[in-house]
């Protein structure tokens, strides 16, 4: 028969070394457009960019769908909060 493990017993979780992600909203700071692209890299970490970049494939390649993406994601993004 074994013995229950006890929460005590178990060994602490090392403590994280990066930071919270950041809150996935629109840029304020490196907006081209509407900073759809900027706050996607802040979130991700992928330099703006290539988001743009990859939305102008996505346009190109797939009919115009970049644009649509980007519409959507400009409407269901929120706003940069503002620090007054």
């Amino acid at each position: 028969m074994t013995s229950p493990t006890s929460i005590a017993a178990l060994p602490a979780a090392p403590p994280s070394s990066t930071a919270a992600p950041h809150r996935l909203a629109r840029s304020n700071t490196d907006k081209k457009v509407a900073g759809v692209a900027a706050g996607l890299a802040e979130h991700t970490g992928v330099d703006a960019v290539l988001w743009r970049v990859a939305f102008v494939a996505l346009t190109l390649a797939g009919g115009g769908t970049g644009i649509l993406v980007y519409g959507l994601l400009w409407l269901l993004m929120p706003a940069p909060e503002t620090r007054s």
